[in-house]
């Protein structure tokens, strides 16, 4: 097919430039099955030349066969087309239509305007034109729209039998793993039977464990290898055994193929994600009630729509957000993730200190959105030891269908592995009679085939070996049914739940887990700045249980009975009693310290009587009951004496007086002095006074250095 000749618009000093024939088929198939366009469009050099082209000055630009014209990216023969009409360098631009061009407006308009600037022409099959022309513009400009259109029609028409197909539950797309499509078209289990154990070993093992990474450590610790059909290739439909990774674990556990129902369109394409320079991106995650198609129902289930729903909810809990507790993390805080502020109603995050030793848990609510003080603070140890408690208490009575549940589900486990050994074992079996079979099928003489085949046949001998040394080691540390010493230990650590918690093999990470599958979440709420707590359980079944805690506080001042504490010393101390006698009596009555656990001693009752100003009243008129002619009381005699209170009770201790202790619950001391003891101890200590003076005299005024003559 030839482009019409008899045109006014080609000038000579057309011809002094290029002429480019542009080639562009729109995907790979079309290359392969569309030969015929590929020839009619490389033809068009022939009418570059009737034009009136040398064939020298006539460039094929095809960089763009297999790529759609829906866009300029990626598209490097139509920028290399652009650069050339920008350098000046093109006359004509010949194509079959316009759609091989652009099917973007943009870019065809862009074009366009290149081409007008230049006075480049552009010619197909329907004739040669001018952009710079209005009229030609203009028929150009409605070529390019109707192409735009086409495309979009094309497209629309495409995804709309896509959608109906896939509404009636026919529509083939990529299994995910453990599902092929049978001859029927149909959804079926895969055949073999290790990829569907496998499948089954990792919906259960989350159930337990509650966590991907805990299931991929555990997929990773028994060698658990995951089965996947080869999606393209020479290899395509074969199986291939891959380790775990996290993505794949997350796509299995999301897919709801695995409770049997068919879904299509869970990702869909958004524009405003897409990245400009990854074709394929921007596709966004869809609600299920954006879903184009789902059928209940349509495949055989690996689990329930209920464990299924189950999943989704652990997974999105273990997102690290405000309203989900999030995943069990390391760390001393048992309870993070499940306490509750009473007042905000918003979780409590965890502070930890330098050491990572101590912790405790803040309502950061007021500081993040005012810059308030925290509405409450509450020490960690405390909370989780009284939320321990409660836990330990409500698992008490099952102690025995727990030691029962655990016995049973390790018997299991072990059945399980067990069976995954030896479908592994038996994989390896057939791999080598296999390899033997092709190397005894094979000709002696031939002996460059026959080497290759024996290799491969030692290869599959060596690696049957190694897992059969492999399977005998696990069976070693794991044997498949517990002995009675191992139900025994269960039993007894099950009866004894306090010590299996304590015990140095249960880590912060798993009483955490224990903890959230009793306890729905922890409500708190501080009583000011005392030390009492109200504490709000909320059980997993159903049922709640309420309390008080009693937490550690900074001052005495923060108790919540401390007023009454101080009239109680006030009341004591006036009575004649000594600190010690009131820091015991106290601690008789149930007067709470300010740390958890501690009791007031002597020192803390003498402080407190220090910040209140009371002291004992004693009475200090001889003669007194008990004393004799000579015996003073020690304040009677410091005050006779006018000596401070440490310089008479050092001259006690160095035994300069004669003195005895009257009572030693209250520490009461009797002093023996005459007349004449009482002369000398003034001299001593008016003696010790002046010694001192001159020491700081001397101190203060050093003697003059003396020069020899």
């Amino acid at each position: 097919m030839q482009i019409d000749l008899r045109s006014e618009k080609i000038c000579s000093w057309h011809r002094e430039r290029l002429a480019i024939v542009y080639v562009r088929q729109s995907t790979p198939q079309q290359v392969l099955n569309h030969q015929e366009s590929a020839r009619l469009q490389y033809g068009l050099t022939r009418s570059a030349q009737a034009l009136g082209w040398s064939e020298s000055q006539i460039l094929v630009i095809d960089d763009d066969t297999g790529h759609s014209g829906a866009t300029a990216e990626e598209r490097s023969g139509f920028q290399r087309l652009v650069s050339e009409v920008s350098l000046d360098h093109v006359g004509i631009i010949v194509g079959v239509e316009m759609s091989r061009l652009a099917r973007s407006n943009k870019d065809w308009h862009q074009l366009l305007e290149l081409c007008a600037l230049f006075r480049t022409l552009i010619a197909d099959l329907d004739g040669i034109y001018d952009p710079a022309h209005y009229n030609d513009r203009l028929l150009l400009g409605l070529k390019g729209t109707m192409s735009e259109a086409e495309l979009h029609i094309l497209r629309q028409r495409m995804h709309l039998g896509c959608l109906s197909k896939a509404r009636r539950g026919e529509l083939h797309f990529a299994l995910p793993v453990g599902y092929v499509w049978d001859a029927a078209g149909e959804i079926q289990l895969d055949p073999d039977e290790q990829v569907q154990e496998v499948v089954r070993v990792i919906f259960r093992k989350f159930g337990e464990l509650g966590t991907i990474g805990s299931l991929v450590r555990y997929l990773v610790e028994h060698q658990i290898q995951i089965g996947v059909r080869v999606r393209e290739g020479p290899g395509k439909g074969q199986l291939a055994w891959r380790r775990p990774s996290r993505l794949t674990v997350h796509n299995i556990l999301k897919h709801p193929l695995y409770a049997g129902a068919y879904v299509y369109g869970r990702r869909q394409h958004d524009p405003r994600r897409a990245h400009p320079g990854r074709p394929g991106s921007g596709r966004v995650t869809m609600a299920p009630e954006d879903w184009h198609a789902f059928l209940r129902d349509r495949a055989p289930a690996y689990i329930s729509w209920d464990q299924y729903e189950d999943h989704q909810r652990r997974m999105g809990a273990n997102r690290a957000r405000a309203e989900a507790p999030g995943a069990v993390r390391s760390g001393a805080a048992l309870l993070a993730g499940l306490i509750i502020c009473a007042r905000c109603k918003v979780r409590l995050q965890v502070h930890y200190t330098d050491s990572r030793r101590h912790h405790s848990y803040a309502c950061t609510q007021l500081r993040n959105r005012y810059a308030a003080p925290s509405c409450q603070r509450i020490a960690g140890p405390c909370l989780d030891a009284y939320v321990s408690k409660q836990v330990l208490m409500a698992l008490e009575p099952a102690a025995l269908e727990l030691s029962l549940v655990a016995a049973e589900r390790v018997e299991e486990e072990r059945a399980v592995l067990d069976r995954l050994w030896q479908q592994r074992r038996e994989r390896a079996a057939y791999d080598a009679a296999r390899a033997a079979r092709q190397y005894h099928a094979c000709e002696p003489e031939n002996r460059l085939v026959a080497r290759t085949l024996e290799h491969s046949w030692n290869e599959k001998l060596v690696e049957q070996q190694r897992l059969e040394e492999e399977y005998h080691r696990f069976l070693q540390q794991q044997p498949r049914v517990l002995s009675s010493e191992e139900r025994a230990a269960i039993r007894r650590l099950a009866a004894n739940i306090p010590v299996l918690w304590e015990a140095e093999s249960t880590t912060a990470a798993d009483r955490k887990e224990l903890i959230r599958q009793v306890v729905d979440r922890v409500t708190v709420d501080a009583r000011g700045s005392t030390e009492e707590v109200d504490v709000r359980i909320d059980w997993a079944g159903g049922g709640q249980t309420e309390g008080v805690l009693i937490r550690p506080v900074a001052k005495l001042r923060d108790l919540s009975n401390y007023t009454e504490l101080c009239d109680r010393i006030t009341t004591l101390t006036r009575a004649g009693m000594t600190a010690p006698a009131i820091a015991e009596r106290v601690n008789e009555e149930g007067y709470r310290h300010p740390h958890a656990g501690a009791r007031f001693n002597e020192d803390g009752i003498r402080d407190l009587q220090r910040e209140l100003g009371v002291r004992p009243e004693r009475p200090f008129a001889r003669p007194r009951e008990g004393l004799g002619p000579d015996e003073w009381w020690p304040i009677e005699l410091r005050r006779r004496l006018e000596i401070p209170e440490s310089t008479l009770y050092s001259w006690i201790h160095r035994g300069i007086v004669r003195a005895r202790q009257l009572d030693r619950r209250t520490g009461r001391w009797v002093v023996t002095a005459t007349e004449e003891d009482l002369d000398e101890l003034g001299r001593r200590h008016r003696d010790g006074r002046a010694g001192a003076m001159r020491h700081h005299w001397i101190a203060d005024h050093p003697e003059p250095e003396r020069r020899e003559p």
